[in-house]
């Protein structure tokens, strides 16, 4: 159930890290930038190397409108649409002037007879079918159903049935420009994807929504009509999506026509063709675009392209029906499919980093991302587009932000277990130190009773007994006995204020005997060449009994050792080395302290019955389970001391 609770947290961080990133670095314009550049490669390894020469543009420059004898009016917009199409051009895409377009107020249906529109309504009507209307709306990512302004002062309208007699989504398309993709490259531009078709409001007061085509589109699809090619435009009208423009160069990579190449300057105001002929041979079975090319300007409607130029929105649309016309542009997943991916991503990381295991999770972090590189390369060929760059970035400070949290929790749970430990290994010590201490009182008590006191008795009947006594002698002697009561007691006294566990014990027994044997060599005391076999013991933790059972063997350790310092090593014995081994085998364990001396003290180890030497090692064998000591002298002349006992 714990181990559930954490996972959840885990899986809960994953997915607020996941979210929370994702929302930051959309707004980081390095990130976009490399996302932007890693999209344009793949979209130029999709496209021919040439764009599709069935599209040219006409465009009115800067000088166009400053010469006098052009003038650019709704004649001469009509004029030259007119001589276009008669010069056998499929399809004209009309970018109109920002001042044509009517005030919102004067909605559909409107009879309008103002004389000044009459020639593009006439043409219109005439040449509807070869004709589009680009119509400027806001991005439709950034609004639900944007605002569409009908063209009802140039659609020819029927009285009688007080409809227009061309439908407003047949010759009017949408082209979505917003003022800020001129400066600036993010993802979301219009500059770098368009929608193929969208839902706008037609009518504000009675909720009145329309689906219309983009003027891209719409070309195509008039286009295929007239040239009888295969429709491709009914499979892209099904697409909900947005769509990856692909940009085939830099701004002016289209063919092109100057005003002044098709119309005499005049004073009529009317476009008067140079040379229809050559205007034929340039236009027909084309679709022409027309619209402002320089100038920053409303009519204008530039834009940053990919390759970092300022680029008019007629060769945007260009660019986008070329992309369609070759089927080279690619389909931009919706944005929450993103957020979605980018949340599962980080979900698995997440999972990866709370089983953590060495290498294992870098593996699943490969793992994770080469997986979504090669579904992203697996859609790509099916012209299918998802983010790259934004999602590795998510899931990589998502793993380490995760990550950080996991080492912190790890270290928090450490502590907290290191504390538990330490209280109950106090707690541990605590009572093996009051066990130890009834011990050695019992035992101080024990040789009291046996020694001093017994010797007390026998002072006492001697002089109820005797009739003569020497009292001096025994004056002497309850002098001894008091003396060696009150040695006792100021042994209890000092052996109570030093009670505690050996610091060198905590970490092992046989570290704290390694120790010892390094303290006692350098400080001088031990001289002898010191050779260990020292085995590490399976100790129980945090167990009182074995904490006492280890200062005790500890004791009778310091007892050998301290008999061999005092009683064989020079000058007061003959051996040159001593061998401290510590092994176990099962539960069994044994401590053997063994030296060379050839020739034994018989106060070494004290009597061996009798001797307070060989009564503490008596009494620490004895409470120890299954203890037992003894001293050997081997064939070889060495001494061994030997004590055994069995693990707790």
């Amino acid at each position: 159930m714990w181990r559930r609770g954490w996972q959840i947290k885990f899986l809960s961080l994953g997915i607020g890290c996941g979210v929370f990133y994702n929302f930051i670095f959309c707004q980081i314009p390095l990130v976009q930038k490399l996302e932007l550049q890693l999209q344009d490669t793949l979209l130029r390894l999709h496209h021919p190397k040439s764009p599709p020469k069935e599209i040219i543009l006409v465009k009115i420059q800067r000088k166009d409108l400053a010469n006098q004898k052009l003038s650019l009016g709704r004649v001469f917009y009509a004029d030259l649409v007119k001589h276009l199409l008669e010069a056998g051009a499929s399809v004209v895409v009309l970018n109109l002037r920002n001042d044509w377009r009517e005030p919102p107020e004067f909605e559909y249906p409107i009879k309008i007879t103002e004389p000044i529109n009459r020639p593009l309504k006439n043409l219109v009507q005439k040449y509807g079918n070869k004709l589009v209307l680009v119509t400027r709306t806001n991005p439709i990512s950034n609004s639900k159903n944007p605002n569409f302004l009908i063209y009802n002062h140039l659609i020819p309208f029927d009285d009688e049935q007080l409809q227009p007699l061309i439908p407003p989504h047949t010759i009017q398309g949408f082209f979505e420009y917003e003022p800020e993709a001129e400066f600036s490259r993010n993802l979301s531009s219009t500059a770098q994807r368009s929608h193929l078709v969208g839902q706008f409001f037609i009518s504000q007061e009675n909720n009145q929504v329309q689906t219309f085509k983009s003027a891209a589109l719409l070309a195509l699809e008039k286009f295929e009509k007239q040239e009888q090619k295969i429709h491709l435009s009914s499979r892209l009208t099904k697409i909900p999506t947005e769509v990856k423009i692909n940009f085939w160069g830099r701004a002016g990579t289209f063919p092109s026509l100057e005003l002044t190449s098709i119309c005499h300057p005049n004073k009529e105001k009317r476009c008067l063709v140079v040379s229809p002929s050559q205007l034929s041979q340039k236009v027909r079975h084309k679709v022409v675009f027309i619209g402002f090319a320089e100038g920053n300007n409303i009519h204008t409607m530039a834009m940053l392209s990919p390759k970092g130029d300022s680029m008019a929105g007629v060769e945007i649309q260009a660019n986008l029906m070329a992309s369609l016309m070759t089927d080279s542009f690619l389909q931009i997943s919706p944005q929450w499919v993103e957020l979605i991916i980018v949340i599962l991503g980080a979900v698995f990381i997440s999972a990866g980093v709370f089983s953590y295991q060495k290498w294992c999770l870098l593996w699943l972090v490969l793992a994770i991302f080469g997986g979504y590189l090669g579904v992203c390369l697996i859609l790509w060929k099916y012209k299918w587009i998802l983010s790259i760059i934004l999602p590795l970035f998510v899931w990589t400070v998502t793993g380490i932000s995760v990550f950080i949290y996991f080492i912190f929790r790890r270290q928090k749970e450490l502590i907290t277990l290191q504390n538990y430990q330490i209280t109950h290994l106090k707690a541990a010590e605590q009572e093996a130190i009051l066990s130890r201490t009834r011990k050695i009182l019992h035992r101080t008590a024990s040789d009291i009773h046996d020694g001093a006191l017994q010797d007390l008795k026998l002072v006492m009947d001697k002089i109820e007994l005797e009739s003569h006594l020497d009292v001096d002698s025994i004056l002497d002697k309850l002098a001894a006995l008091g003396q060696e009561i009150r040695d006792k007691l100021h042994n209890i006294r000092r052996l109570a204020e030093k009670m505690e566990v050996t610091p060198a014990l905590r970490q092992g027994l046989d570290v704290g005997i390694s120790a010892t044997l390094q303290d006692l060599v350098k400080s001088g005391k031990l001289t002898l060449t010191v050779i260990t076999e020292i085995q590490p013991l399976q100790e129980p933790e945090l167990n009182s009994v074995w904490i006492e059972h280890r200062e005790e063997i500890y004791r009778f350790f310091r007892e050998a050792l301290n008999n061999v310092i005092q009683h064989t090593q020079p000058p007061h014995g003959t051996a040159t080395q001593v061998c401290i081994s510590l092994e176990q085998q099962g539960v069994r364990c044994t401590l053997a302290i063994a030296n060379d001396a050839s020739v034994i003290n018989s106060t070494t180890y004290g009597r061996r019955k009798g001797g307070y030497g060989t009564k503490i090692m008596d009494a620490i064998a004895c409470e120890l389970p299954d203890g037992a000591w003894e001293m050997l002298v081997l064939p070889d002349g060495e001494v061994r001391v030997t004590l055994i006992w069995r693990l707790p």
